[in-house]
C-alpha cells in the first residue's frame, strides 16, 4: 500500500469514528490522529517544520563587505573596575573569488572612548590582515595576522536545514597577548529559527535569524613554561545572534556577548565582558577613477562656496587671471582611505587648540559636502610640524583635531558614532619639514571622507 493510500485510508476511519465515537476514545482522539497521522505519512509533518534553507557566503569579486561594531566593554581586576566603549570597523574587500572559496583582504581599525558617556571616539589601532572565507563559513587565517581575532563565525553545514535544526560546527577565538598569542578551538551549537525582523538605530532588515552558543576553556599544560603577563588558564562563555540573508549570502546585523576570565601565573584574576552589536554594510569597491570623479566634485562644490572669483584649493584660480583674492584656507587630495580636506594652521592662534571664528566659515563648507554622504565614516586627524618636543606636538595636535571635530558634532549634528579623532604630532608629514613653508604645510587637520 503507498502511502498516500495509507493516508486516505486513515482519514476514512478517522471520519467514521468523529461520526461514531466510542467513549474510550473520544478523550484522547486528537492525540491518537497525530500519533497515527505521523507514523502512517511523517512527510506531513517534515513539510510544516518549515521550507529548507541552505546558508552560505556568496561574495564576489570587488565586493566590500564593511562591518561597523559597537561594543560596550567591562572589566573587573580584584575590586578595581573599568567600563568604556568601543567601535571596531572591519572592512573586507574581495580579491578573487572560486567556486568554494573567497580571498579576503581586510583591515580592522578600533577606537575607544571611556566610559559610559556621549562622545566622539578616539582612533586606536590598526591591523591588516589577508585570509580566506570558504563559502561555508570558515576562515583560514595565516599565523602572521593577529585579525580576525573570531574566525568562522557562523559557519554552516553543507546540507539544506529547516526552522528549529541544529548543528556544530568548530570555530576559533585567537587571544594576542604582548608576549604570546593564544589560539583556542570552540564548538558553537547553531540552531536555526526562520525569518526574523532585526533593527538597530536608524537601521532595519527582515532575514534569517541564528543563534549560537559556546563554551570557552583553555589550560595550559603544566609542563610547559608559564609566561608573565600572559595568562594559563581562559574560561568563558558565548552567546550570539546572527541575522543572515540567506538569498544574498552575506549577514546583516549581529548581537552578541562574550564573558571571559583570565587566569595569570602571579595570581591575578581579570574578568572581562563585552556586548557587541554590529551592522554589515555590503557595496563595490572604488576605483581610482570613481574616487577621482568624487574629489572633483568636492573641488567644484568648494570653489562655489567661496564665491566668484575664488580659488581652487589646489591652488588653481577660477577665474584666472582676474582674481586676485586670497587662496583657500582648506586644500583636497585623494588618499588611500578616501577624500582628505586639510585645514591651514592658520584657522588657530599660535599655540592654541581653539578655532579662530573665521574657521567656522570653512567648516561650515565642508560639513555641507560630507552631509552627502550619510554612511561614510569621518575622521579627524590632528598635525604638527618636527619643531618642539614630541609629547607637547602631540596633544596639541589631538586637542586641535577636537575642536575640529566639536565643530562638526554641535554646530551640524554630525552623529558621533560615525567620527572619530586623533593627534598624530609629525608622524605624517605630507612634504618634508625641511624649510618654512613645508612646515607650514605640515601643520594642519585633516578630514577625511573614508570610501574604503
Amino acid at each position: 500500500m503507498s502511502q498516500s493510500e495509507k493516508l486516505w485510508y486513515f482519514l476514512l476511519i478517522t471520519l467514521h469514528f468523529l461520526e461514531n465515537p466510542p467513549m474510550i476514545v473520544l478523550v484522547d482522539l486528537k492525540k491518537i490522529i497525530l500519533i497515527g497521522m505521523a507514523i502512517l505519512y511523517p512527510s506531513i509533518f517534515i513539510w510544516a517544520k518549515g521550507e529548507e534553507t541552505t546558508f552560505q557566503w556568496k561574495l564576489k569579486n570587488n565586493q566590500v563587505l564593511e562591518l561597523n561594531e559597537y561594543h560596550d566593554v567591562f572589566f573587573r581586576v580584584g575590586s578595581k573596575t573599568v567600563e568604556r566603549e568601543d567601535k571596531n570597523r572591519v572592512v573586507m574587500k574581495i580579491n578573487s573569488c572560486s567556486t568554494d572559496k573567497c580571498e579576503v583582504n581586510a583591515f580592522f581599525d578600533t577606537y575607544l572612548r571611556f566610559g559610559k558617556t556621549a562622545g566622539p571616539f578616539i582612533k586606536d589601532k590598526e591591523f591588516l590582515s589577508n585570509f580566506s572565507l570558504y563559502n561555508n563559513g570558515k576562515y583560514d587565517v595565516p599565523n602572521e595576522f593577529i585579525m580576525p581575532n573570531l574566525r568562522s563565525f557562523p559557519s554552516f553545514p553543507d546540507t539544506a536545514v529547516q526552522t528549529n535544526d541544529v548543528w556544530k560546527i568548530p570555530a576559533e577565538e585567537s587571544f594576542d597577548f604582548s608576549k604570546e598569542r593564544i589560539k583556542v578551538t570552540v564548538t558553537p551549537e547553531y540552531i536555526f529559527h526562520g525569518k526574523f525582523p532585526w533593527s538597530e538605530n536608524q537601521y532595519k532588515g527582515f532575514c534569517e535569524k541564528i543563534t549560537y552558543t559556546y563554551p570557552i576553556y583553555y589550560s595550559k599544560l603544566e609542563s610547559n613554561q608559564l609566561t608573565p603577563n600572559v595568562p594559563y588558564k581562559i574560561f568563558g562563555f558565548a552567546n550570539g545572534t546572527v541575522f543572515f540573508n540567506a538569498e544574498r549570502g552575506v549577514p546583516e546585523f549581529k548581537d552578541v556577548k562574550l564573558s571571559y576570565t583570565f587566569i595569570y601565573p602571579n595570581g591575578t584574576v581579570q574578568e572581562a565582558n563585552f556586548h557587541i552589536k554590529g551592522i554589515y554594510f555590503l557595496r563595490d569597491q572604488i576605483n581610482e577613477k570613481e574616487k577621482e570623479s568624487i574629489r572633483e566634485d568636492v573641488l567644484k562644490d568648494l570653489i562655489v562656496g567661496y564665491g566668484d572669483g575664488a580659488k581652487d584649493p589646489n591652488g588653481l584660480d577660477k577665474n584666472s587671471p582676474s582674481t586676485k583674492q586670497d587662496e583657500s584656507p582648506i586644500s583636497v587630495r585623494s588618499t588611500e582611505d578616501g577624500i582628505t580636506f586639510s585645514l591651514d594652521s592658520i584657522l588657530f592662534d599660535f599655540n592654541d587648540a581653539k578655532l579662530k571664528e573665521e574657521a567656522e566659515v570653512s567648516i561650515k563648507k565642508i560639513a555641507q559636502i560630507l552631509k552627502k554622504y550619510p554612511d561614510r565614516e569621518i575622521r579627524v586627524a590632528g598635525h604638527t610640524d618636527n619643531i618642539g618636543k614630541r609629547d607637547y606636538n602631540l596633544k596639541l595636535s589631538e586637542d586641535r583635531a577636537k575642536s575640529v571635530l566639536g565643530s562638526l558634532v554641535n554646530n551640524y549634528n554630525f552623529d558621533e558614532k560615525n567620527i572619530s579623532y586623533k593627534g598624530y604630532a609629525d608622524d605624517f608629514p605630507i612634504v618634508p619639514n625641511n624649510s618654512d613653508d613645508n612646515r607650514k604645510k605640515n601643520r594642519r587637520v585633516d578630514i577625511t571622507l573614508v570610501l574604503d
